[in-house]
């Protein structure tokens, strides 16, 4: 087949596709949104314990629908099978009701009702479930055991985590979100202190020997088996590993992660049964989430994101520091060298800004207290490791065997 028949076969079938859609207005029919008054389905038929419940609501009528929240208990009804058949349930939580509202929904419209303050005191037992309103209910759906993957994050990440801060702040004055923030991430910060600190050092040193590295490949470009000697031999002389220099960020990832998750869903009642047994007495509902005029359950735009991203800014420019010109150096690495520092040192921390803009301030205020317990490590690795400190392969004798020689 020609090149322009298939051009021409595809240009039939996009036609098709297009006039299809334009035909069809876009709309397709749900069995079960569309289904009667007021249709409401599960965005999913099965769920772990834990994981967010999302329920889907669409006002079939030319009236508006407003459903009255039921707090402190969960909105519309809740019921579980049991050896009897579906039995409601209710729960006592402690929750703000303050923010609560009532859902409207407007005719032919739909919305979304979310039940992540209620995930184990409602869903917390394998089983199967509806939820109704008035005549209208969801099709059954299934909470089921979580995984293994899952199991595993939320024993070793996040219920540690959680648990953590919340032993934190049950001794913390005012039970002072911020306060617990900046205490965790020191805390954090210092177990992880020496690998975090070797993991800085090799990223330092692997800097000061880019231009070493960009001569030997200058010298050897027609031997590459030379040249893989001279730079294994270059890396082991100064004790440089080139994976080590992401340590500190691979650390500190899944610890991001892990608290980022308890930001999100794990400072409310419903999660009180995730605290170990020994811990003290508390009551999450204690937790006073203001700090410095922030709400750090809730976003900040501007000025948090502009002090991290700052911070991020000096960090990187540490980093980044510029050594003394080699003699031998080569001009056109001087101007990769520059690009590159260039973008790790302006766009790193333009990321990290709009990352913490589009995350809770609480994640935020962790960014920035860790960033700046980072400069000052940064600080002291950049006096440890200068270009002093480096040595060149020269250093060290190789014998390169010829396999042509008959010696």
């Amino acid at each position: 087949m020609k090149k322009n028949d298939i051009l021409f076969y595809v240009m039939i079938f996009l036609t098709t596709f297009l006039v299809m859609q334009f035909f069809s207005n876009g709309k397709s029919v749900d069995p079960v949104l569309d289904q009667g008054d007021i249709g409401m389905k599960m965005s999913k038929n099965e769920y772990a314990i834990g994981k967010p419940l999302a329920l889907e609501i669409k006002n079939n009528t030319a009236e508006v629908v407003v459903i009255p929240s039921e707090c402190p208990d969960a909105p519309l009804k809740i019921f579980m099978f049991k050896s009897a058949g579906y039995e409601e349930i209710t729960t006592d939580l402690e929750i703000d009701c303050s923010k609560v509202k009532d859902i409207t929904i407007e005719p032919g419209a739909k919305t979304t009702v979310t039940y992540n303050d209620y995930l184990y005191s409602l869903f917390g037992q394998v089983g199967r479930y509806k939820i109704e309103y008035d005549a209208f209910s969801t099709p059954e759906f299934l909470i089921v055991e979580p995984g293994i993957f899952t199991s595993a994050w939320r024993n070793l990440i996040y219920q540690p985590m959680l648990n953590l801060l919340i032993a934190i702040l049950t001794y913390m004055p005012g039970h002072n979100l911020g306060l617990g923030i900046i205490v965790l991430t020191i805390l954090i910060r210092t177990i992880l202190l020496i690998p975090s600190q070797k993991g800085m050092k090799a990223q330092r040193r692997m800097q000061l020997l880019q231009p070493k590295l960009e001569e030997l490949k200058k010298k050897h470009a027609n031997d590459q088996q030379r040249l893989a000697q001279e730079t294994m031999l270059l890396w082991k002389n100064n004790k440089v590993n080139p994976l080590s220099s992401c340590l500190p960020l691979l650390i500190q990832l899944p610890i991001l992660i892990g608290l980022y998750d308890v930001i999100l869903g794990g400072l409310n009642p419903d999660q009180a049964i995730l605290v170990y047994s020994f811990m003290p007495e508390f009551s999450i509902a204690n937790i006073s989430s203001y700090f410095l005029g922030f709400n750090l359950l809730e976003k900040s735009l501007i000025i948090l994101p502009l002090i991290v991203g700052g911070l991020q800014f000096i960090q990187m420019k540490l980093m980044m520091a510029k050594q003394k010109k080699d003699k031998g150096a080569i001009k056109t690495l001087e101007n990769d060298m520059k690009m590159v520092n260039n973008m790790m040192t302006y766009v790193m921390p333009i990321m990290i800004a709009v990352f913490t803009a589009a995350a809770p301030a609480a994640v935020g205020l962790y960014w920035g207290t860790s960033t700046l317990y980072g400069i000052l490590q940064q600080l002291v690795v950049n006096k440890d490791v200068s270009e002093s400190s480096i040595s060149s392969s020269d250093e060290v004798k190789i014998r390169i065997i010829n396999k042509n020689s008959n010696n």
